[in-house]
């Protein structure tokens, strides 16, 4: 009897067990379940090493704004200076932006490699060409195209960058399915995403020619009203300066006044009301290193 009454004991306590696992179990689902869909963006600088002024920029919008990640021009002059400030903040999330345009008026730079390597991407001078247009008239060829953007990949792991994707400067390397091609072929040998092809959604937060005195204000509605999902906002930070004042774009819808629109984007990031909504609304800022860590990329 004693023996038939240890058995139902243990039965019954096998049993208790089983049904408080069963009940948190379903807890945990239920509080899945429960859970808003979550409304997640990164926030993506790009043309970092291109003027001393705009590195100043990134690492105030790294450090006292919402930037999640960042995007170097790395033939372009001021990229060791550039290299430096992303080795001595080892958490910034950065990539190459693959270049093969100098767009600016008196304000040039060259490829990585010596120019008669690569004759077909510049001009007499040995720089690249100022538009997409022009890029394309020269009728540059795929193989130097993948040698220039491998070498600017190189340069950057050469100076001890830690990358965490890749993305394109301008259009050129847009236009035709060749360089696309390239493109795709140098992301997985590096292993390394491509920004913008990762189920972001970037069209929504676009602000790039909203006027000076609106990027705030229109930034601050696209927050209030985004629906959940993966989004990409593309900003070019910079700052009021004599050297970005001097920046003239060569491309016929190049925009006039570009420090005016740059340093409206930096101080958007900075912005207290664009924090307060995002920590109200919950959104989670995200960068190309958490995504790739998540598996998701």
């Amino acid at each position: 009897m004693k023996k038939f009454s240890y058995v139902i004991f243990i039965f019954g306590l096998l049993l208790a067990l089983i049904l408080i696992q069963m009940d948190l179990g379903l807890g945990n689902i239920a509080g899945l379940a429960s859970e808003p869909p979550l409304v997640e963006l990164i926030v993506r600088g790009d043309d970092m090493g291109m003027a001393q002024a705009a590195n100043e920029a990134f690492e105030i919008a790294f450090s006292r704004g919402i930037l999640t990640t960042g995007g170097l021009i790395v033939p372009s002059p001021w990229f060791e200076d550039a290299a430096r400030r992303c080795r001595e903040n080892w958490s910034w999330s950065v990539g190459v932006h693959l270049c093969v345009n100098a767009e600016w008026k008196d304000y040039r730079w060259r490829p990585i490699l010596p120019f008669n390597l690569v004759p077909t991407l510049v001009d007499d001078d040995g720089y690249f060409y100022p538009t997409a247009e022009a890029f394309l008239a020269a009728h540059p060829r795929v193989e130097e195209v993948e040698k220039e953007l491998r070498a600017q990949i190189e340069r950057a792991l050469a100076r001890g960058l830690r990358l965490d994707y890749l993305d394109t400067h301008m259009d050129s390397l847009e236009m035709r399915e060749e360089f696309k091609a390239v493109v795709i072929k140098l992301s997985r040998e590096y292993g390394l995403p491509i920004s913008g092809e990762c189920g972001e959604n970037r069209e929504f937060f676009d602000i790039y020619s909203v006027p000076p005195e609106e990027k705030e204000k229109v930034l601050l509605e696209k927050l209030m009203t985004a629906r959940p999902g993966l989004y990409l906002l593309v900003v070019h930070p910079g700052l009021d300066t004599p050297e970005e004042r001097a920046l003239i774009d060569s491309n016929p819808d190049g925009l006039p006044n570009v420090y005016k629109y740059r340093s409206a984007e930096l101080r958007a990031l900075l912005s207290p009301r664009v924090k307060k909504i995002i920590t109200n609304k919950k959104i989670k800022l995200l960068n190309y290193r958490e995504l790739r860590a998540q598996g998701r990329v």
